[in-house]
């Protein structure tokens, strides 16, 4: 292939489904941040002092159940990042709620429903809110980032001499502003986007995995017989938790829904980049006997790659100074996809004033998508259908 072909695969791969690609970086760069949007918006997600130790979960637990006691918890978590607040899901029948505490004292702090700014953008970014057909259709964009990611060393000779330079001052309203800009941002944003290509690559071989039921990951254990009473309380589960695994820094539990599956119990270790689920401690419901303990540094390479995936794709490792990185290295991505638009069109225009034929089929099925994703997200992400029930004890029976 010579320059000019792979300067026209490079176009392709940008414009053809931009406005889609577009949606996807905007929300994925700003669900990186959504936690702290939150925090910004309102003081009940915010924590109220830095967590030293453990948390004290007797104390929240006796929180809820004064507040609560009509409630049962479904599950709750404490985020990586001290200054934001942990959540608790309570379910009354199919009644359902967020309250929030502070990971230091146990003290609550506010009340919410499943809508949030966080839950709507990440909807948009995994699967644009079409299940597992937008799951498809989002992580498909990371071979058009393949070709991208190719093409740009021929688009752009002797890339490496240029990352120092900044462009020429050129008129914002020329060609030339938008190509020198975008060239210099790609040469910046090249490592970013290999990453979130390898990520992106990953949900896809994953998703498939998971519908054709491929052994990667191991599997929960479950219950010989149905439990018939509910289950302990979070205090008394966290204590046999902690004690099974002492070093352990214990962040989320969650109650089964089926009466033949055990209670789950999440946290971090010293294990490399990996989420909290990776390190898992299975607790019988009602005796606390500890079913099976796994640790994220004994997992096999693809059951690794899979609890890797999340902190490495949205920056949730190491605090907020790595969360704002990848925040402004999102930027230069939606900025490089959005300037590839405009200089499309401006390339363009000339011979083909009207919009419709400049946008193409390719561009016109993008186009629906986006539309359909915001509407049926903006629809759709506060509801949440409550099918079974944990199997928790209520809290006002904890008193």
């Amino acid at each position: 292939m010579n320059g000019r072909s792979w300067y026209k695969l490079h176009s392709f791969a940008g414009f053809a489904f931009g406005l889609l690609m577009l949606l996807v970086c905007l929300t994925g760069t700003l669900a990186v941040v959504s936690h702290e949007i939150q925090y910004l918006s309102h003081q009940k997600y915010r924590a109220l002092s830095e967590r030293q130790g453990p948390v004290p979960w007797q104390v929240l637990e006796q929180n809820l159940a004064k507040a609560y006691p009509d409630y049962q918890i479904s599950n709750l978590n404490v985020p990586e990042q001290w200054y934001l607040a942990g959540a608790v899901s309570l379910n009354a029948g199919s009644e359902f709620k967020f309250v929030y505490f502070d990971p230091a004292s146990g003290a609550l702090t506010g009340e919410g429903q499943w809508g949030t700014v966080s839950r709507f953008l990440r909807n948009i970014h995994m699967y644009l809110s079409l299940g597992s057909t937008g799951k498809i259709i989002v992580t498909s964009l990371s071979f058009l980032l393949l070709i991208i990611l190719i093409s740009s060393f021929y688009v752009y000779r002797q890339w490496w001499r240029k990352g120092f330079q900044l462009p020429s001052g050129a008129k914002a309203s020329g060609r030339t502003f938008w190509s020198d800009w975008h060239k210099w941002t790609g040469v910046w944003c090249w490592g970013f986007i290999l990453l979130m290509f390898l990520t992106g690559l990953w949900y896809f071989t994953e998703h498939f995995l998971l519908k054709f039921k491929v052994d990667h990951y191991p599997k929960a254990p479950k219950l010989e017989q149905a439990i018939t009473h509910k289950a302990l309380s979070v205090t008394e589960l966290m204590q046999a938790a902690q004690k099974a695994r002492p070093e352990l820094d214990i962040r989320a539990l969650n109650y089964p829904l089926s009466d033949k599956a055990p209670v789950v119990v999440t946290g971090q270790d010293d294990t490399l980049l990996v989420r909290d689920r990776a390190n898992r401690i299975y607790l019988h419901p009602v005796t606390a006997q500890v079913l099976k303990i796994q640790k994220g540094g004994d997992l096999k390479p693809v059951a690794y790659i899979s609890d890797m995936a999340d902190p490495l794709h949205f920056g949730n490792f190491a605090g907020f100074g790595v969360k704002l990185l990848y925040f402004v290295f999102g930027l230069g991505f939606t900025f490089l996809v959005a300037g590839g638009l405009w200089m499309h069109w401006l390339r363009t225009k000339r011979q083909q004033p009207q919009l419709m034929r400049w946008i193409g089929w390719s561009g016109a099925v993008s186009s629906v998508l986006v539309i359909t994703a915001l509407v049926v997200t903006s629809v759709q992400f506060s509801q949440r259908e409550v099918e079974n029930l944990p199997l928790s004890p209520l809290l006002g029976s904890l008193r």
